[in-house]
This record gives C-alpha cells, sequence and structure tokens, in this order.
C-alpha cells in the first residue's frame, strides 16, 4: 500500500485490511462492475511525480523558408507537431480525420504511426498536392481519391461548374503545378507550369494556359505564343476541353520545335485535350523535374511511432 497515498488522505496507517478500509471510506477503491472481479487503488495524476505536460509548446519550431519539410503550402503544419497530437490520442490502428487537410500534414503523420486516416479538402489544389506528398513520402502507398473525375464526362462536368477547380485539377494531372501555387491573382496569361531538366541540367519550365470553356479559336492560340516570346520559355501547352481547329494546329505548328540537351525535339506550342488525358497521354516535354516548385517530400517508414517528448 502506497504511503504516500495515505498521508494525502489523511489516513493513519494500520493493518492492511485497515488501510483498504480507509480508502474506501475516502473514495480510493474502485469497485468491479462484474461478479467475481479484483477491486483495486484509484490513483489520480496528482499521485504521480514529475510535472505535468503543458499545452504550450515551443520545442517544435515553425515551417521557415529554409525547412527541408516545406512543400511550398502556405499554412504548412511541422510534421512533428502532428505526430505529438496524433501520438497522445490516438492508438495505432486507429482512425485519424483531418477535414481540413490541406498540404495533408495530419494524413501524413497519420499513416507514419500506423493510423488509418481520412482528409477532406475542397479544392484539387490541396488533393493534388497530398496525393503527391504521400506517394512520395510512402512509396507503394495505397488509398483511394474520392470527388475527383473518374473518366471524361466527369471532366467535362468540372469544367463547366468550377473552371478554376479544372484548371488546378487538369494542370496537375498533366505533370504541371499552378502559377503562383494557386494564390489568386492576375495570371498574366499563365496557368501552370510543367517543370523539366533542360540545357545544362537547369529547370526549366513549360507555361501551362488552360481554357475550361468549350468556345477556343485561334487568337487564344495566339495570346499563349505571346506569353511564350515574353517570358522567353522553351514550351507551352494550350490545354482545351474541345478539339482544336485546323487554323489553332497551323498556328501551333508555325511556333517550331524546341530541341532538349539530349538533341530530341518537341513542339514549342503544343495543343493538348481532355480527350487525350483519358486515353493515357501527357504533353511531350523532356524529364520533368519534381524537385521544381512544390517541394518533394522525404521518403518516410511508416507504422512507427516514437517518444511524445
Amino acid at each position: 500500500m502506497p504511503k504516500a497515498i495515505l498521508e494525502r488522505e489523511g489516513i493513519e496507517s494500520g493493518s492492511p485490511q485497515e488501510n483498504l478500509d480507509a480508502l474506501d471510506q475516502v473514495g480510493r477503491i474502485a469497485w468491479p462492475a462484474i461478479d467475481g472481479g479484483t477491486p483495486r487503488l484509484k490513483w489520480f495524476v496528482s499521485d504521480l511525480d514529475g510535472t505535468r505536460i503543458g499545452d504550450v509548446w515551443t520545442d517544435i519550431p515553425p515551417i521557415s523558408a529554409q525547412a527541408k519539410e516545406r512543400l511550398g503550402y502556405p499554412t504548412q503544419k511541422p510534421l512533428a507537431l502532428l505526430e505529438r497530437i496524433i501520438s497522445a490520442s490516438s492508438n495505432p490502428g486507429d482512425v485519424v480525420l483531418d477535414p481540413f487537410c490541406g498540404c495533408g500534414t495530419a494524413v501524413h503523420a497519420a499513416q507514419k504511426l500506423g493510423r488509418q486516416w481520412i482528409g477532406i479538402d475542397v479544392t484539387y489544389l490541396a488533393i493534388g498536392l497530398i496525393e503527391r506528398r504521400l506517394k512520395e513520402a510512402f512509396p507503394g502507398i495505397a488509398f483511394e481519391v474520392v470527388g475527383e473525375p473518374k473518366g471524361l464526362m466527369d471532366a467535362e462536368h468540372l469544367a463547366e461548374t468550377e473552371p478554376h477547380q479544372f484548371q488546378y485539377w487538369i494542370t496537375q494531372k498533366i505533370g504541371g503545378q499552378p502559377y503562383q501555387g494557386g494564390r489568386k491573382g492576375a495570371d498574366r496569361g499563365i496557368d501552370g507550369y510543367v517543370y523539366f531538366t533542360g540545357h545544362d541540367r537547369k529547370t526549366e519550365a513549360a507555361i501551362v494556359s488552360v481554357k475550361a470553356g468549350r468556345n477556343v479559336g485561334v487568337a487564344m492560340v495566339r495570346d499563349l505564343k505571346g506569353v511564350i516570346e515574353r517570358e522567353k520559355a522553351p514550351i507551352g501547352i494550350f490545354v482545351c476541353v474541345v478539339n482544336p481547329s485546323r487554323e489553332m494546329e497551323r498556328e501551333a505548328a508555325a511556333a517550331g520545335m524546341y530541341e532538349a540537351a539530349d538533341g530530341r525535339t518537341y513542339p514549342r506550342l503544343q495543343i493538348f485535350t481532355l480527350a487525350e488525358l483519358f486515353q493515357g497521354h501527357l504533353p511531350k516535354v523532356p524529364l520533368l523535374d519534381r524537385q521544381a516548385g512544390f517541394r518533394k517530400a522525404k521518403r518516410e517508414e511508416s507504422g512507427v511511432q516514437g517518444s511524445l517528448l
């Protein structure tokens, strides 16, 4: 019988039975709800030595501009913070729900700690980043994305009803990243970039222009050609929902070719349709540079929970 508990309750030490009876009188004995169970002593936090864990944590620094785990998402939280929260509030195998999952730090931590998880976000920009992050951190991971277009008709509906979300979605589907990380503002004719390894192994960017409407014409292709010249970009990709006219194709062909470092050539102005995406095609560019734009997530070992502090 712990002497400190007897002293804290003001009980003078006697025989074991007397001590138990006295502890029962002050509510320190827990009686089992089933017959044949064994009574046990109630322990309280105040009975334990040490300092309680506080709710102000200053040992985990915020995500700085130079942080290795920084992905480029504006509201990204430190992975260590979410690991501590999830470790303290759940057990391996439990389900973690993040209904505003942003760039996916909570689901990343949940996967790493051996939890099941559900992540929800309203933007395709966030969902696309989370998909990429999880696949990079946990090669071979299997998960389902619910709510994104699964076929041509779904994608056409998204383009018609939510053109900006369609723009984010298809830019990422072709291997690109939205202009300025998806922040709203004047886009100067640029909806995104597809980064690739160019001459002297330097990162270069193909400009992406997305047209969600069904009324497209040669003037739009000329506009993209002007943007390519202004930005001195090697390649421009004109993405549209419908098939281009012959005039549009001729205008694109007149832009010429880009010669890569390995001697291969690529159309400098390419027209890419939604149907081509669902046929398994992608725009023609040199080797993609996955390190550019949003940074690559560190590879993790899943199912391992460390200490809380």
